[in-house]
């Protein structure tokens, strides 16, 4: 299984994920003209996308959704929730619904997918199965459930949340009731509760770390990674980390 982060951030998120020459994107926030041009500067190609899934209704997951899906006549996955919450970007499209708790099976990779709690429609993170290893995607995430806990172990891969620095969320320039949302139970995870989530979730199988959804207000890839490395020290592991970019994208990883 290839995956390459194609954007991460609050201005567009979209991670493509392949098995067997087909491939599927969770998520896009991008125009189609940057999504293109950023799977081609990684060797992707659109025409294996198979469909999009999507994990919540919130811009950055979705603007980008509709056009591609209507270029490509792409099958758009989401649940019931999201779907509707997102009606008005996805009329014309070839929907499927599912619920939390499924599992996706798309013939070449199955998805489950995981209540999270952040402040959206029906949101979920997944759990992506192929052939070779388990990826999991675990971002706009308020609060680190015990079931989020529990579903996301014994990965290869994992991208995690590490959205916001708390000292320069709270000395930052956002207004106070967003500063709320982001740091309350259904917002955004901070580096620390980011790195204390990967700490949990950290075994000896889990190769690859990718930081996601920073802010470029409230957080830098530099502190992101310090404190992820920091757990990952005290407890002895050593995977690959990286943080994911809002203007460009990863390399593409297998696993």
């Amino acid at each position: 299984m290839k995956f390459c982060v194609l954007a991460s951030g609050s201005k567009g998120n979209a991670t493509w994920i392949e098995e067997g020459q087909k491939a599927i994107l969770i998520d896009n926030g991008l125009s189609a003209k940057e999504l293109k041009a950023r799977a081609d500067c990684r060797g992707l190609n659109l025409n294996r996308l198979m469909a999009v899934v999507v994990s919540h209704e919130h811009s950055d997951h979705v603007k980008g959704v509709g056009p591609l899906a209507r270029q490509l006549d792409l099958t758009v996955y989401g649940t019931l929730g999201t779907l509707k919450a997102a009606a008005s970007s996805l009329q014309g499209l070839r929907l499927k619904t599912f619920k939390s708790g499924d599992e996706l099976d798309l013939k070449f990779m199955r998805l489950t997918a995981v209540s999270v709690s952040h402040d959206a429609a029906e949101p979920v993170a997944f759990v992506i199965c192929g052939q070779s290893g388990r990826l999991g995607l675990l971002t706009d995430l308020g609060t680190p459930t015990h079931l989020v806990r529990e579903s996301f172990r014994e990965l290869n891969a994992l991208i995690v949340e590490f959205n916001h620095d708390l000292e320069m969320l709270v000395e930052g320039p956002y207004p106070a009731f967003l500063k709320q949302r982001v740091k309350g139970n259904l917002g955004h995870l901070s580096n620390e509760a980011g790195a204390k989530l990967l700490g949990r979730l950290c075994h000896e199988g889990l190769a690859k770390v990718i930081l996601g959804h920073l802010s470029d207000i409230n957080n830098t890839p530099k502190l992101a990674l310090k404190e992820a490395r920091r757990v990952l020290d005290q407890l002895g592991a050593n995977p690959d980390v990286l943080a994911a970019e809002q203007v460009k994208p990863t390399q593409v990883f297998e696993i």
